[in-house]
């Protein structure tokens, strides 16, 4: 027997979303909700982000359009649904979803999720999830086995926006767990390891002490739901990469050299390196790679050079000198591609040239 697929009800989603329904369209079910034009399928509601995708959704099969503010109507079988606040009417299809499908979702932070799925031990009640907020409607209204659903918010979508979170929509607590609460013993720390003793067993885990919070909160978390952990498999935090650049300007191996770069293109986060790195590395020479915008925000810290462009902010870092450098505004890959030994020796130092003219 063919397994029944998903069906949204057009005056379901018009009432949860608080919408109006401008027409009276044939149709009476949605089969998906979508807001990537390139993916839309037949029986689809549009979520629109960009007015200029419409006409190419329903030449692709959609049989809805949710949108907010002025637009044209067009195609009269197609369901036009009309929302005073987008991202606030989404969040209300959500819960509702989550509500009938009896899911509980958990609201994670880029840290949290990255050990989360590193060190859970997976177990069929529970699933993962990434993407916009309306891919995350689309993943809850699926027919999965799971109950929960650990998402990364890596929009940071503010799900305190809704009236009353009650039991459907949690976050990890973000209160600081006190030393003596963690769920582990932390027998010493370097820059960017630390050594614990859990369940018995001494791990060496190559994460800073900077996220040895959500690191009790992703292993509290599965405490409390009965499930296991392994620690073996925390392979560190995609934020927190450093890389370490030869006498040549090329990367090199942990502890054979020493000038080491680290790269953040989030200011809080940034913020929070300069603290850490200020805090730990009294000893070292400390120089902060930054835009020229924000160069009064930072130069009461640690010594500044500013950039205006990725060349010569590649030509800074190869030139200076210093133990840690910590780059706002560039990516660890272009940094990775820039400084590989892969790339031609000469182009590298075209750079200092280029600098010396």
């Amino acid at each position: 027997m063919k397994k029944k697929g998903v069906q949204i009800s057009v005056n379901e989603i018009v009432e949860v979303a608080f919408g109006t329904l401008l027409n009276q369209p044939s149709i009476s079910f949605f089969s998906q909700i979508c807001d990537d034009v390139e993916k839309v399928k037949k029986g689809d509601l549009f979520v629109v982000k960009d007015s200029k995708d419409i006409q190419k959704a329903i030449e692709l099969g959609a049989f809805g359009i949710l949108f907010s503010g002025e637009i044209a109507m067009g195609d009269s079988e197609v369901a036009w649904i009309s929302v005073e606040n987008l991202e606030e009417s989404l969040l209300r299809i959500l819960r509702h979803y989550l509500i009938i499908n009896n899911k509980i979702l958990y609201s994670l932070s880029n840290e949290e999720y990255e050990l989360s799925h590193q060190i859970l031990v997976r177990k069929k009640d529970f699933a993962y999830c990434e993407g916009s907020l309306v891919e995350l409607i689309s993943f809850a209204l699926g027919s999965g086995e799971f109950a929960y659903i650990l998402y990364h918010n890596q929009d940071k979508i503010k799900f305190e926006k809704l009236p009353q979170l009650h039991q459907e929509i949690k976050t990890f607590d973000s209160q600081k767990i006190p030393d003596e609460s963690l769920p582990f013993v932390t027998n010493s720390f370097s820059l960017f390891g630390i050594k614990i003793f859990y369940q018995s067993i001494d791990y060496t885990l190559p994460l800073p002490k900077l996220f040895i919070q959500p690191l009790a909160r992703v292993i509290k978390f599965a405490e409390e739901h009965c499930l296991n952990v392994d620690l073996e498999k925390l392979e560190g935090i995609s934020s927190f990469k450093p890389l370490y650049l030869d006498e040549r300007g090329f990367i090199s191996k942990p502890g054979a050299t020493n000038k080491v770069v680290l790269t953040c293109t989030e200011i809080h986060l940034y913020e929070q390196f300069l603290a850490y790195f200020s805090m730990y590395a009294k000893w070292a020479k400390l120089m902060l790679f930054i835009p020229k915008i924000y160069q009064e925000l930072f130069m009461p810290y640690a010594e500044v050079k500013t950039y205006t462009n990725k060349q010569e902010l590649f030509s800074l870092v190869l030139t200076q000198k210093y133990n840690f450098a910590l780059v706002f505004g560039v990516d660890f890959r272009e940094f990775e591609e820039q400084f590989s030994a892969q790339e031609r020796e000469q182009s590298l130092f075209d750079l200092i040239d280029e600098e010396k003219n």
